[in-house]
């Protein structure tokens, strides 16, 4: 899948070709390719007054160079005698071709001004016309088949893509092209940074996230006369901010409602969001349980091990609603992927038998391997924009799911995904130690800004027993000290999030890390994303 620039289709895009062209240029190119659209140029003419252009897609590759691509439907038609290409029986100020050929050496000039030198690597331009049922011939001496790319090449894009560009001569020197590409990258997609400081921009970013995750609200619609709905949904969707939003909205017509979570963070979250909301009960699901056993003096007697928890808890509440119903008129379940069956038959028995039950969850996120067997059969609402994420971390994101998801119109590009290698756990300490200190002490940000994330328990990482680095304090878990930065496995924190997350000794050997481990733990970050990975 290439790189978008921008990620998702703008909504206000009008050409119909080119909605219908970028989808195919994102799924049929590769990861080395990164596709800009409607790229704007402002470059200076002889007289140095401005010139303005559009590029409707330039595409870029390390191996291939830059192709300019204007795109144009419809019917098309060349009259040779007067020299005029027609679209849809109406006359073109200026052939397409023409249009491409100018915006390449626009680009060509634009591109020199800022290296210093004429870009030497491959530069070429070719027009899309998609309804164009087959080869086009007979046409003018400044065009050729070979650039006029046709409705059969949509299905066979990349190498319709690859036969261009190849076409056209390179003038760089061998082992150039990369080099060159990577410098054109920059010019083309700067990061850039005018007296912001770090803490600010998320600010703004989160504003921008925020209003995404609102928008995405919008399918509570759907499921607005349907009393009993599946809500798929991948990691950033806003499925808690729903679950929230639906759990209120019952509350406020007077029903009862139960809403409830597997992971502590995540009960600890609902119970905070809702505990203003009238006739609601938020928990996770084993503290509702054991705190109704307890009270009736029915607790079983803790021991180790998984059976306590998914067994021995869920058949002693099993007995107590027996003997004492309890019925809600609303039932909310977020990360549902985490229940098991057990937990099920109970959650159903305190559901009013026409009351509401939502479900909402994340098939990739099933890290505990639950069975995900359902007690509502019919088929789910999916819901696949992420708007938590930056686009550099949604593109880190979708390297490591099968799952189809899309980043919402909208998100922020953010800070690239930082990437650090350690051989020694002295050496991935000294990496956390100066991503803190740039982060805490630099950039302003707070330690409850940050959460670093493992697979194991905090004193079985590369920090191990001390839990100082610096002037920090990593403790397990939140806590009451200013200074501490609080750590997590990503089991713990799934279903949370933080401005910037540190993921520590990631491990491709390390079993803990493998499946859907890496994907959860990314998606807990907004903004920023530090991977520390164990070098072999």
């Amino acid at each position: 899948m290439a790189r978008m620039i921008p990620a998702t289709l703008p909504e206000e895009t009008e050409s119909e070709a080119e909605r219908r062209l970028f989808p195919v240029l994102r799924d049929g190119l590769n990861d080395s390719f990164t596709v800009f659209h409607s790229f704007h140029l402002l470059t200076h003419n002889r007289e140095r007054k401005f010139i303005e252009g559009e590029i409707d897609f330039l595409i870029l590759s390390g191996e291939a160079g830059l192709l300019v691509l204007e795109v144009k439907s419809g019917l098309i038609r060349y009259d040779g005698p007067a020299g005029i290409w027609y679209q849809n029986q109406r006359p073109l100020e200026k052939s397409p071709l023409e249009q491409a050929l100018a915006a390449k050496y626009q680009l060509r000039d634009f591109l020199a001004g800022k290296m210093g030198h004429m870009p030497s690597g491959n530069l070429g331009h070719a027009v899309c016309f998609p309804d164009v049922s087959g080869e086009m011939r007979r046409l003018p001496s400044g065009a050729d088949p070979a650039i006029c790319l046709t409705a059969p090449d949509l299905g066979r894009i990349a190498s319709a893509v690859s036969r261009v560009m190849e076409s056209f001569e390179k003038h760089a020197p061998a082992g150039a092209e990369r080099n060159e590409a990577e410098r054109i990258r920059q010019i083309l997609m700067p990061c850039c940074e005018y007296g912001v400081k770090l803490s600010e921009r998320l600010k703004q970013e989160g504003r921008i996230l925020f209003a995404l995750t609102e928008n995405q609200c919008r399918f509570l619609d759907f499921i607005h006369n349907r009393k009993r709905a599946l809500v798929e949904g991948c990691a950033g969707s806003g499925k808690t901010v729903m679950a929230v939003k639906k759990a209120r909205e019952l509350a406020n017509q007077g029903a009862t409602v139960l809403v409830l979570a597997y992971n502590q963070l995540l009960g600890k979250h609902l119970e905070n969001s809702l505990k203003d909301a009238p006739h609601v009960n938020a928990s996770t699901y084993h503290d509702f349980c054991i705190g109704h056993l307890r009270q009736a003096g029915r607790l079983p007697p803790s021991h180790s091990g998984d059976d306590y928890w998914q067994r021995d808890i869920p058949e002693a509440f099993a007995e107590w609603l027996q003997e004492n119903p309890l019925k809600y008129d609303a039932v909310i379940v977020d990360e549902g992927q985490d229940f098991r069956t057990e937990y099920w038959l109970t959650i159903e028995e305190m559901r009013q038998p026409d009351g509401h039950f939502y479900i909402f969850y994340d098939p990739a996120q099933n890290i505990f391997k639950t069975e995900m067997e359902f007690p509502i059969r019919e088929p789910p609402f999916t819901l696949t924009d992420n708007c938590r994420n930056t686009q550099s971390i949604f593109e880190e994101l979708q390297r490591h799911t099968p799952l189809k998801m899309r980043l919402a119109a909208g998100a922020p590009a953010g800070a690239k995904v930082v990437e650090l290698s350690s051989s020694t756990p002295r050496n991935s300490r000294r990496h956390v130690g100066a991503v803190l200190h740039e982060l805490l002490h630099n950039q302003g940000l707070k330690p409850a800004d940050v959460a670093i994330i493992g697979a194991h328990s905090l004193s079985h990482t590369c920090l191990g027993t001390d839990p100082r680095i610096g002037s920090y304090i990593i403790s397990e878990g939140p806590s009451d000290k200013p200074e501490a930065v609080p750590y997590y496995t990503y089991m713990k924190f799934k279903g949370c999030e933080a401005a910037a997350v540190i993921l520590l000794d990631v491990d491709p050997h390390d079993e803990r890390w493998a499946g859907a481990a890496l994907y959860t733990a990314m998606s807990r970050a907004r903004h920023l994303l530090y991977v520390i990975r164990r070098a072999p």
